[in-house]
């Protein structure tokens, strides 16, 4: 997911300018999860690197938290917590500052939105809880983050799919790009294209393109339409100095004419010809 430009950005929520401030050891088991966290997963190999450079290193920036009641609430840093917790670490050097459960929120989504690459769902999902929980709207929350008014939307929109179709968006089998073209259609296709694009590897034109033949009308071939073409290539062979067929396609109607001699073309050039020079010469009396 290309890089966010983000509206008031992470900075303005933990300062304007940078601050020196008293790091304090804080026991591990004491610090809860931030609940408005977006991110849902956090990939095995990347912990584990984390967790091998601070054995190495120690940790380089601590971890952000919030006092509630008798232990912390993790602003900013669960991955180093994480890591940490891999490592055995009883406590970690933590930054304790003062924030609203709305300043928990924005700045676990800014910051990740940041920082990181939430997949689309938890981006979504993000901007819902922002929107339910603290009444932005999307123009609000356009401004805020830096999307786009018509982005938010199409991420908004992601919640509507097929549970089904949200996976394969978390697990990356499907893009953002093709979410945006399933959200137009019903449930049950949205299925059956995710299995597609999964099965063909279909890129988001090719999606579009075979939505799109999918939705044209097929060719009339019921009866009454078999008969018109009968009758009527009756009459264009009784008009006409040659056999004469009417076919239907796709994209319209087709007439064959097929001459067995050249004296029949002819014969029919004329006769077009002359009908024209009528036509004109009737246009010319008329002026």
């Amino acid at each position: 997911m290309a890089k966010i430009s983000l509206g008031r950005g992470i900075d303005s929520l933990y300062g304007e300018e940078p601050r020196d401030e008293p790091t304090l050891s804080v026991p591990v088991t004491s610090i809860h999860p931030n609940p408005y966290q977006p991110r849902k997963s956090f990939p095995p190999e990347a912990l584990s690197e984390l967790a091998a450079s601070m054995k190495r290193h120690g940790l380089l920036h601590p971890v952000i938290v919030v006092k509630k009641g008798e232990g912390f609430t993790l602003v900013s840093g669960e991955r180093r917590l994480r890591a940490a917790e891999s490592l055995g670490w009883s406590d970690i050097p933590a930054i304790v500052r003062d924030f609203t459960d709305q300043d928990l929120l924005e700045i676990a989504l800014v910051e990740n939105l940041k920082r990181s690459d939430l997949n689309p769902v938890e981006i979504a999902e993000g901007l819902k809880r922002l929107s339910d929980e603290f009444r932005w709207t999307q123009e609000n929350l356009s401004e805020y983050i830096g999307f786009k008014r018509s982005t938010v939307a199409n991420y908004l929109r992601l919640l509507d799919l097929n549970f089904e179709v949200k996976e394969a968006i978390s697990e990356g089998s499907i893009t953002f790009g093709h979410a945006k073209v399933l959200s137009a259609l019903p449930d049950a296709e949205q299925l059956r294209w995710k299995n597609e694009i999964i099965r063909r590897g279909l890129s988001i034109r090719a999606l579009e393109e075979a939505i799109s033949r999918k939705k044209r009308p097929r060719p009339a071939a019921d009866q009454s339409t078999q008969e018109w073409i009968r009758e009527n290539n009756q009459t264009l062979e009784r008009a006409l100095p040659c056999r004469a067929r009417i076919l239907k396609h796709k994209k319209g109607w087709k007439v064959e004419l097929n001459f067995t001699k050249m004296d029949e073309l002819e014969t029919l050039i004329t006769r077009l010809s002359e009908n024209l020079e009528e036509k004109s010469e009737g246009r010319l009396d008329e002026k």
